[in-house]
């Protein structure tokens, strides 16, 4: 459906009345403000418009092809019967037409074809009227203009356009207007199913935003654990590495006690044939002294029984006493006698008489009245000269010990302490995985480790000695009482090493007695036995054997009193419910931060060694989620840097002593004298430096051992395993680098590195971390020290210096500095 001015616009005029004049040309056809009901119809109409011309027929032409061939008026004689005539035969021709249709009520359509013919007869008729024919016409008009549309449309197809009545208008908009809406309704269905599959994807999407930050938050946490098996792994292989240095030496400490068994059986062989040998002897022994016995017995039941028949009972049994007496001293006396016979057999030569008179004034000088008889002179100067002997022996004995004891301390050393208990004729040797005490119940007994020179001096002793039964506490409290002994003891003098330290430190008056030997043994084996379970004691226990340098310690103290420091920089909170201000003297830390301050004191420590220094932390400190500065400090304090006392104190002789207090309380149950017990904080914390240092040591150890050898037949007493020091810088620099395996074999020499002292005079020499020193061909490693060159020293020994006098730990072990800094910026950042 059209309007008439996009077909042939000059076909109408101004109102839309059709013009007389027709044409067959069309006007340009546009697009705007068609409306048709199909789509096909307009490009179909579009399509002919481009090839083809209009035929656009209006309300008259439509009229005039029904009525044009009507029977004309002449014909009649009445105008009215012409004009119903004509009015019937025109409604019947549309009828053939255009049939009359109903709606669905029964009522007459309006037909447009009727309306045309109706609207054209009017009008002819009106030109009949005369005087009205004018206001008919005027009429028509305006009521073609109420019932006449501008629309046009095609209904049989083609390009021909019939014009249309507004209710043609209508209901064509009507039919339009359902379609509209059944289309409406479609969309809106569409727009349903859509809005639907918009929300199924919004859930979709929402699902995958959140599946895609659980990916994203797990790849984290993979990349994190990632990170955490990467690092244990490089201490795995470095455990690892550990591990077969451990079995490469206890392989060769394998084969040294297979060889030390077989010589022990061989031993053990020899001894089972003098038991055999002793055991038939002694058989024969009793058998001869069994046959006496009966001889004796049968002598004396004849003799009793003539005794018995002579006196009375009670008179025989006194007499027989009396004869024991007399038995048993005159079997005295011939023994004296005998001794005195040997020696006059001895002193024959020298005298010209057989018997010589005894000189009365020497005799009384020795407080000996003479007696009536001979005998009894000779009898109490025998027993004189038997305590003389008694007292001699004494003397030699504590000679010979003193002798010992002046000797020069052995080098450290770790010493097994061979113990047998008074109940079992079995051994138990130091390292077997026994405890303080035997499992027979009775004391443990150890067997002397003689006077020799290679002996420490704290353990010269000839005799056996019963050990004390110490707690792990009460040689915790003893080791750090030891410690702060020594260094009250540095103020004034040096007392060498520490294995030396523990002779003076139990024995005040300076020569040994039997209580000081059996403190000196008994602290020797608590101390080998705790060092598995304590690391304050194993530290002790390395340093006084030789294993590490005395400088652990030191850095052990270093280490704890920085961590002490760097827990005083950290920022304070509130503690729950305490309602205390932050920086009151009642700090509290939150255990993060502790955690945070671990980690950057340790930079370079495995993530499960933090982790254990957390937990430990949790657990001595109950578990919650902050920790009291005071309580924290307190733990740390006995373990770190102390502040020596004057040189000038009056207690500097009685501190560096061994207090019979420390051992007041009972085993188990606070003997340490007041000091509180290691906590399991500590303990990781010492134990893991402590084991950082053996660790390592091990290796030095390892790769000394494998340094290749030079024929070396001087006799000057190198060794049994003479190299060259060049040889021995160079295999440690494998593992230490250059500059620090440099700066150990010259500290260990006893040279100075540069800093103006000596490595042997100090323990705490060759840190090892010396920045510009190196091997440089001939040997110079610095401006002011020169490598012996073609030096031969003995592997052996070189370990052990190495070892005592050279601070051996991994580079970074802890960062103080970088700690601080970091608790220092942590700190500002709170406060802002």
């Amino acid at each position: 459906m059209f309007k008439l001015p996009l077909l042939q616009p000059q076909l109408t005029g101004p109102n839309g009345i059709e013009r007389k004049e027709s044409q067959s040309v069309m006007a340009p056809f546009a697009g705007g403000g068609v409306r048709s009901g199909k789509e096909s119809d307009l490009a179909a109409a579009v399509a002919a418009a481009q090839t083809a011309s209009f035929d656009v027929r209006g309300w008259s032409r439509q009229a005039k092809e029904i009525t044009s061939d009507l029977t004309a008026s002449d014909k009649y004689k009445s105008l009215a019967l012409h004009a119903e005539v004509k009015l019937a035969e025109a409604l019947e021709r549309c009828e053939r037409v255009s049939p009359v249709s109903h709606t669905s009520s029964g009522e007459e359509r309006p037909n447009k074809l009727r309306t045309a013919v109706a609207c054209q007869l009017l009008g002819e008729f009106a030109e009949f009227c005369g005087p009205f024919s004018g206001v008919l016409t005027t009429l028509r008009d305006e009521l073609l203009k109420a019932v006449y549309s501008w629309h046009y449309s095609s209904e049989r197809g083609g390009l021909s356009f019939d014009q249309l009545p507004w209710f043609a208008v209508s209901e064509r908009l009507e039919r339009d207007k359902e379609a509209m809406v059944e289309e409406r309704e479609a969309f809106k269905a569409q727009m349903k199913e859509q809005q639907e599959a918009v929300s199924r994807i919004e859930e979709q999407m929402t699902a995958l935003r959140r599946a895609t930050d659980t990916a994203q938050l797990e790849a984290a946490t993979l990349r994190s654990h990632l990170d955490r098996v990467v690092a244990s792994e490089e201490s795995a292989r470095l455990e690892a590495k550990t591990g077969r240095e451990e079995l490469k030496k206890l392989r060769k400490e394998y084969l040294k006690m297979k060889d030390e068994l077989e010589a022990e059986r061989e031993a053990h062989t020899k001894l089972q044939e003098r038991y055999a040998e002793l055991n038939d002897y002694t058989a024969a022994r009793i058998d001869q002294l069994g046959a006496a016995l009966g001889e004796a017995e049968a002598e004396a039941g004849d003799a009793k029984r003539l005794a018995e028949s002579r006196m009375p009972p009670e008179v025989y049994e006194k007499l027989q006493a009396t004869l024991a007496d007399c038995q048993s001293e005159l079997e005295l006396a011939q023994s004296h006698i005998r001794d005195v016979e040997a020696v006059n057999t001895k002193l024959a030569h020298r005298l010209d008489v057989m018997t010589p008179r005894p000189v009365w004034r020497k005799i009384a000088e020795h407080n000996i009245q003479p007696g009536r008889r001979t005998a009894e002179l000779v009898h109490r100067v025998e027993e004189k000269l038997g305590r003389y002997a008694n007292e001699l022996e004494e003397l030699k004995a504590r000679l010979n010990l003193a002798a010992a004891l002046l000797q020069p301390d052995a080098a450290p050393t770790e010493v097994q302490l061979t113990l047998v208990t008074e109940d079992s004729n079995y051994f138990l040797t130091e390292g077997a995985s026994t405890t303080a005490t035997p499992a027979s119940g009775g004391p443990a007994v150890a067997e002397p480790c003689g006077l020799a020179a290679t002996v420490p001096r704290c353990l010269r002793w000839p005799q056996r000695v019963t050990l004390q039964t110490l707690s792990q506490e009460q040689t915790e409290a003893l080791v750090v009482a030891m410690w702060k002994a020594r260094q009250t003891m540095d103020v004034t003098s040096s007392s060498g090493t520490l294995q030396s330290f523990v002779y003076y430190y139990f024995n005040p008056q300076g020569m040994a007695t039997a209580d000081t030997a059996r403190l000196c043994y008994s602290f020797y084996y608590a101390a080998s036995t705790y060092a598995k379970s304590s690391s304050l004691v194993r530290t002790f226990w390395l340093v006084m054997t030789g294993q590490v340098a005395e400088a652990a310690a030191v850095d052990q103290r270093v280490m704890v009193s920085g961590l002490s420091a760097l827990l005083h920089s950290l920022p304070a909170v509130n503690a729950p419910g305490d309602g205390g201000d932050a920086g009151t003297s009642e700090r509290v830390l939150h255990v993060e931060d502790v955690s945070s301050a671990l980690e950057r004191l340790f930079p370079n420590r495995p993530s499960f060694r933090i982790s254990k220094l957390r937990e430990a932390l949790r657990t001595q400190f109950g578990g919650g989620e902050t920790v009291r500065l005071e309580a924290l400090s307190a733990v740390l304090e006995p373990h770190g840097l102390q502040t020596p006392p004057a040189s000038t104190s009056p207690g500097i002789a009685k501190a560096s002593r061994f207090r019979q207090e420390l051992l007041g309380g009972k085993s188990g149950g606070g003997g340490g004298g007041g000091a509180a017990a290691v906590g399991p904080f500590v303990s990781v914390l010492l134990g893991q430096h402590i084991d950082e240092v053996q660790t390592l040591c091990m290796e030095v150890a390892t790769q000394l051992a494998d340094t290749p050898t030079v024929p070396y037949t001087d006799g000057d007493g190198v060794g049994d395993s003479p190299a060259e020091v060049v040889a021995v810088v160079e295999k440690l620099g494998a593992l230490l680098g250059p500059s620090r395996a440099a700066a150990c074999v010259l500290a260990a020499l006893g040279f100075s590195t540069g800093d103006g002292s000596g490595g042997a005079s100090r323990r705490s020499s060759a840190e090892g971390d010396v920045d510009g020193v190196g091997i440089g061909g001939g040997g110079a490693t610095s401006d002011d020290v020169v490598m012996p060159m073609g030096a031969i020293v003995d592997l052996g020994d070189m370990t052990a210096w190495v070892l005592r006098r050279c601070l051996i730990r991994p580079l970074r072990s802890y960062d103080v500095s970088g700690a601080m800094q970091w608790a220092k910026e942590a700190l500002e950042d709170s406060a802002s």
